[in-house]
């Protein structure tokens, strides 16, 4: 068992406390920390299960075979990390470059359709909004929502095969 609490919490925040319950060896600070660390990385592991469940609605396609599943995942799991990077980015680090979360073909693609101007040096903010966009979101409604994400993610995608199709053509 570890027990992790914050002796000075900011001023009006109840302390974080938190028992951990592990059948790893916890005989060391270094020990100590690393099932800390495991428990804390729990919180970024569910996002991107939310990402793959929600956004990507994997439980929802219906596949009867393992080996249909497993196909799913493989196309699905890489589109969930890249759905978790942009929205962990824009909200935590929200004037990052838009290159941490989006390659240089996305950003001009999404420069080129979206209705509202990205900025010449666009950050990860601006193009989470702007995929959102793609997908639905109306800005008053605060942030966007795993699956409206998902649905701007993947028409960017699309748009972004056309974008790359068009340039074999010439």
């Amino acid at each position: 068992m570890v027990r992790v609490w914050e002796p000075s919490p900011p001023d009006g925040e109840k302390p974080i406390e938190w028992i951990l319950f592990t059948s790893e060896p916890v005989m060391t600070p270094a020990e100590i920390c690393q099932v800390v660390d495991w428990y804390r990385s729990r919180w970024v592991i569910e996002e991107y299960f939310k990402a793959l469940k929600t956004g990507c609605a994997y439980e929802k396609r219906q596949l009867e075979t393992f080996h249909a599943l497993r196909n799913a995942l493989a196309l699905f799991a890489p589109m969930a990390w890249q759905l978790l990077l942009l929205r962990t980015e824009a909200r935590h680090r929200p004037e990052s470059p838009a290159a941490v979360v989006l390659s240089d073909e996305q950003i001009t693609v999404l420069g080129a359709v979206v209705k509202k101007p990205l900025p010449p040096n666009p950050t990860a903010r601006h193009v989470m909004l702007a995929v959102a966009a793609l997908g639905g979101h109306l800005p008053r409604n605060g942030d966007p929502g795993w699956l409206i994400l998902a649905r701007g993610l993947e028409k960017l995608e699309t748009l972004t095969l056309g974008w790359r199709l068009r340039g074999r053509s010439r």
